[in-house]
């Protein structure tokens, strides 16, 4: 007998039990309720989804009603076949409603066809709606219906054009609004849409300009996050815009920019997180100390504040220290940080900060600290010390530390004044820990500085 038959057959075997597993397979999933059917398929890209149809007869309109639509073409060479395909898509759909609707496009000179689109899905009950658009070549409109569209949830909007707004806006069920590279220009209408939105608890500003409105009511009393990134060019007029924040429920506000618009939040009792990350100029060092000092002062009930070494030099320009002593107590910040960057610790707002807030329990320096000066006076820096260091301070980070003098010496005073703290950890730069040798006698160093609190525990990580 041929061995080779022998070896043959049990591939075979194999090969038709496999078979018959993915038979079976296939069989269990025609069986399925449609419900779940379309679920699965709404998992799928669009284009795969419609690929289905050629399964089996069962599958053939299958795609006409999932609830997940997701349209992205940014290909010239393939602009027609995106057109038409998004056109017959929304042609061939059944009457159910769309949950979830993404259309990334360039416009070029097809606004009306990008517009209807977006009608469509209106139309359809659409729930969470994401757009992106770029590259007009003529003037572009969103539909007036997406503005009072009572479904909507979510509505993420990038264009980098300006927004035009109708005159009746009402998002009633809206809960997340992202608008980025918006520009608004009619103050009014401008008004009327942050004033429109009652349910509203995430919204996201990213560089977004204000061109001819000089105050905006961010006025949405269910919000409990806002994120605001700032275009890194002057947008408007020297003065900028005055944007209006009620932060009745708000619990967390972040902001990175060069406050080429003024910011206020009021009624924040709330707000329980904070993050400013603020850069800026020479030339414009007076107008960015007073809207840090402003925007800062409607945070006296905040319990975690994160700041940049540019926005503690902002607050020592001449006209504004002289307003530092009339910052309102931090009653309830419990955590300081700092970014990334070198942070003085004799810097006269940081300390003017610290004295502010009695309650703090938790110092983290994300970048190098520093003194500005080598002076024998830096010992008495921190005179008087500031109530939370004889209370309430018990644990300080210091990352990225290289051992250098100044670093040292704020070590020392930090350790000296904190007489209530349990921890300091020390963790070295990336760089400087693979010399061991000098790794072992900055530790021998920092272990010999004298501590205010008897049961502090020097970590090094």
């Amino acid at each position: 007998m041929d061995g080779s038959g022998l070896t043959q057959q049990p591939k075979k075997q194999k090969l038709n039990e496999e078979r018959d597993v993915v038979d079976r397979n296939i069989k269990c999933l025609h069986n399925l309720p449609e419900e779940i059917l379309r679920y699965i398929l709404s998992l799928l890209p669009t284009k795969d989804a419609i690929r289905t149809s050629v399964l089996c007869k069962r599958w053939e309109y299958l795609w006409t009603s999932i609830p997940n639509l997701d349209f992205k073409g940014s290909e010239l060479a393939k602009r027609k076949h995106f057109m038409n395909f998004v056109e017959r898509v929304l042609l061939l759909r059944d009457s159910s409603d769309i949950k979830k609707f993404t259309l990334y496009c360039d416009v070029l000179r097809d606004a009306s066809h990008v517009s209807a689109w977006i009608s469509a899905a209106v139309r359809r009950n659409v729930q969470q709606l994401y757009i992106r658009l770029c590259n007009f070549r003529e003037p572009f409109s969103l539909p007036h219906s997406l503005f009072t569209c009572m479904t909507l949830t979510e509505l993420e909007l990038e264009m980098p054009c300006i927004l035009k707004l109708p005159p009746t806006i009402c998002f009633t069920n809206l809960k997340t609004l992202n608008f980025r590279y918006v520009t608004f220009s009619n103050e009014y209408l401008t008004q009327k849409l942050f004033s429109g939105l009652p349910v509203l608890e995430e919204l996201e500003l990213e560089y977004c300009k204000w061109v001819n409105i000089k105050v905006v009511i961010i006025s949405a009393p269910k919000l409990l996050y806002i994120d605001i990134t700032e275009d890194t060019e002057n947008q408007n007029d020297e003065k900028g815009c005055q944007v209006m924040i009620s932060g009745v429920s708000l619990n967390v506000f972040y902001y990175i920019g060069e406050f080429y618009n003024e910011y206020r939040v009021y009624n924040s009792s709330s707000l329980v997180d904070a993050s400013i990350f603020v850069d800026w100029s020479l030339q414009r060092q007076r107008q960015v100390a007073h809207r840090m000092y402003v925007l800062l002062t409607g945070f006296c009930r905040v319990k975690k504040l994160l700041l940049t070494n540019s926005a503690l030099e902002a607050l020592t320009y001449a006209e504004v220290v002289e307003l530092l002593p009339h910052l309102p107590i931090f009653k309830n910040l419990e955590y300081l940080g700092f970014d990334e960057s070198l942070v003085n610790l004799d810097n006269v707002a940081l300390l003017k900060i610290l004295q502010k807030s009695p309650c703090l329990k938790k110092m983290e320096f994300y970048g190098v600290i520093n003194l500005s000066s080598d002076d024998e006076r830096n010992d008495r820096i921190l005179d008087p010390v500031p109530p939370c260091f004889l209370s309430q301070l018990n644990c300080i980070k210091v990352y990225n530390y290289t051992g250098d003098k100044e670093e040292l010496s704020a070590v020392k005073i930090l350790l000296k004044n904190a007489v209530v703290l349990d921890k300091m950890v020390i963790t070295c730069s990336h760089h400087f820990a693979k010399d061991l040798e000098n790794l072992k006698k900055v530790h021998e160093q920092l272990l010999k500085l004298p501590r205010g609190s008897k049961h502090c525990e020097l970590v090094f990580d």
